[in-house]
């Protein structure tokens, strides 16, 4: 049975939300880093300063704080997917119950939500090997999806 928004525990949710967030942003970007950039010789500023071209324009990445606007807005997206599964378990009690398959496929559909907005932005690339969309797949649904249900479900006091 779903939560009507009058119960729904709000300083609760929010921080779920952001110790959820926080804690698959710092996954999910070490994976990235182990699998796709050490791999490459490339850098995480690098990496950081695509996220910051990708949300604001090719001429971000040229700016000498792009890495550091890229981190903030990988940080502030992670941090919005967090509140988002936080508020989907207050509603729907039974994400924590099963919560280790709830965060597999909630990490599936930030993944694909992901793509689509590269998509529409004009942003996307197709993967320069299978490795890499396992690499960046495994990313998204183990490293950001698990541990934000995880997070989530030990902070759920109804249990």
């Amino acid at each position: 049975m779903a939560t009507n928004a009058r119960s729904i525990a709000w300083g609760r949710v929010a921080l779920q939300g952001l110790l959820a967030g926080l804690a698959g942003a710092v996954l999910h970007d070490a994976a990235i880093w182990l699998a796709l950039v050490l791999p490459s010789h490339g850098s995480m500023a690098a990496f950081w300063s695509g996220v910051a071209a990708t949300a604001l324009g090719k001429g971000a990445a040229a700016g000498t704080d792009a890495a550091a606007v890229g981190l903030a807005i990988d940080l502030a997206v992670s941090l919005v997917w967090g509140f988002a599964y936080a508020y989907l378990a207050a509603t729907q009690p039974a994400l924590n119950r099963r919560w280790p398959i709830s965060g597999l496929a909630y990490g599936l559909a930030v993944y694909i939500m992901m793509q689509i907005v590269l998509l529409v932005s004009g942003n996307f690339e197709y993967p320069h090997t299978p490795n890499d969309f396992v690499a960046a797949l495994l990313a998204h649904v183990v490293f950001f999806g698990l541990p934000v249900a995880a997070v989530v479900r030990a902070l759920d006091r109804s249990q």
